[in-house]
């Protein structure tokens, strides 16, 4: 399998895959992505270049967008932020950060998103960052338990978030992985 930047033109295979797992995740009776992403911001993602795509051969079968902490401001505020995630002793800078992890259901079941958990991993290993983060709903039990087993602590829950689950694993190499990264 092939993971490379995604394009354009594959937001509207991201968008749809979304709309499937939302009405997947509301027969379960989870309330994960229950509030609509915006098409614009998937799109920014992508021309960003923060958001891949796995292929394998000619058929898109997973996603996942990563990015790394920016302070906007260039200054750490010296009260906490109650609605931040991640707090200034966690060093946010040193982290790469998942989201938007998405796999369709046809390919379910295949441990996809170990894989690519584990190639973002690799990723934020590869940049000399210490930890792969990510945040979950709140909610979404299943989802940290999932989590868990792939190796990530829960950090702190955030109650003031819908997404405010907050969980690490540290960085390390990705090795004989299936996912095989297209040179940009």
């Amino acid at each position: 399998m092939i993971i490379a930047s995604a394009l354009l033109r594959e937001v509207h295979q991201i968008m749809r895959w979304r709309r499937e797992r939302v009405a997947w995740l509301a027969g379960r009776g989870e309330e994960q992505w229950s509030i609509a992403l915006p098409r614009t911001a998937v799109a920014a993602t992508v021309s960003a270049g923060q958001t891949w795509m796995v292929w394998d051969g000619d058929e898109p079968v997973a996603t996942i967008t990563l990015t790394a902490y920016v302070d906007v401001d260039g200054l750490w505020k010296p009260d906490r932020d109650p609605e931040a995630l991640w707090y200034p002793e966690d060093d946010p800078a040193d982290a790469l950060y998942a989201a938007k992890m998405i796999i369709p259901l046809a390919h379910a079941g295949q441990n996809l998103g170990g894989e690519l958990l584990d190639w973002a991993g690799g990723r934020a290993y590869d940049a000399g960052l210490t930890w792969l983060r990510l945040d979950a709903w709140i909610t979404n039990r299943r989802l940290h338990d999932y989590y868990r087993r792939q190796g990530f602590r829960h950090v702190r829950t955030i109650e003031s978030r819908v997404s405010g689950a907050c969980f690490q694993r540290p960085s390390q190499p990705y090795r004989d992985g299936r996912l095989k990264t297209e040179a940009a």
